[in-house]
């Protein structure tokens, strides 16, 4: 079996799009960074509080990467992501820090946080993965992409348009790749965010508070994926919506409970 080696971090376009930086990686801990700005602001979600499962999974993702050996990969087979505040708009950067829980020659579970200026939690995520044999870590963009416009808003640079209430399709987006070339978990669980606002016709007042997720096949990043939503609960101050994610070919690539609730 191939011995184990830290991989260098990619930086892809999802990691792009969230602005993403790695501050340090080993087998049991990785830190990364995230630069907040009005990009995360989102008129159906009032802030994309999903994005941050791009780095959540990255920081998480790398730290099994780093402890397997040099050809096996690791992919996410389950996330849980519970948001518990708005990223800033600021500027501010976000830490996001992840640890191992525990690993095996299947896989690995592990957690991570993020929290803003002041230290405080506003995201936390449990991962479960498995490894994959390839040929090596990726060292180099699957997609090319350009730096994201500062203006432009997570949803406007992925592309996502409404096709009909509780329907998201996001497009073929440099943006949205992974350092294997599928659609990058992180931006699945964005699309399950968005998928579950329109159903709700929301308008900025409501919040994602949870996302579970079940990955059950690699996202086309060279084709469309469509997210449908069904709305399973509605209440005064709390809905949960079921959010089923599909390929070009009509076959599910993940599926996830997301639950929303009104904002204070």
């Amino acid at each position: 079996m191939s011995s184990a080696c830290t991989p260098e971090f990619l930086i892809s376009g999802a990691e792009a799009l969230l602005r993403v930086r790695p501050i340090g990686l080993s087998s049991d801990r990785a830190e990364l960074a995230v630069e907040s700005g009005p990009w995360l602001r989102d008129p159906a979600a009032g802030v994309s509080r999903a994005a941050l499962a791009v780095p959540l999974d990255d920081v998480t993702g790398y730290i099994v990467a780093a402890s397997s050996p040099w050809d096996r990969w690791p992919v996410s087979l389950g996330i849980r992501l519970d948001l518990l505040a708005d990223p800033p708009v600021d500027g501010s950067l976000l830490a996001v820090t992840g640890e191992l829980i525990g690993s095996d020659a299947r896989g690995g579970t592990t957690r991570g946080v993020v929290t803003d200026a002041a230290g405080t939690i506003i995201a936390l995520i449990t991962q479960r993965s498995h490894l994959l044999s390839v040929d090596g870590p990726p060292t180099a963009p699957a997609v090319e992409f350009d730096a994201p416009v500062d203006g432009v808003s997570i949803r406007d640079a992925l592309g996502v348009r409404e096709s009909a209430c509780g329907v998201v399709e996001l497009p073929a987006s440099a943006f949205a790749v992974n350092g294997i070339g599928d659609v990058h978990g992180g931006i699945l669980l964005c699309g399950a965010e968005f998928a579950a606002m329109s159903a709700l016709e929301a308008d900025g007042s409501l919040r994602t508070t949870s996302i579970d997720m079940v990955f059950v096949r690699p996202g086309n990043a060279n084709d469309t994926t469509t997210f449908r939503a069904e709305v399973v609960h509605r209440g005064r101050s709390l809905a949960v919506v079921r959010v089923v994610a599909v390929n070009a070919s009509g076959k599910t690539c993940a599926e996830a409970t997301v639950t929303v609730q009104r904002g204070s």
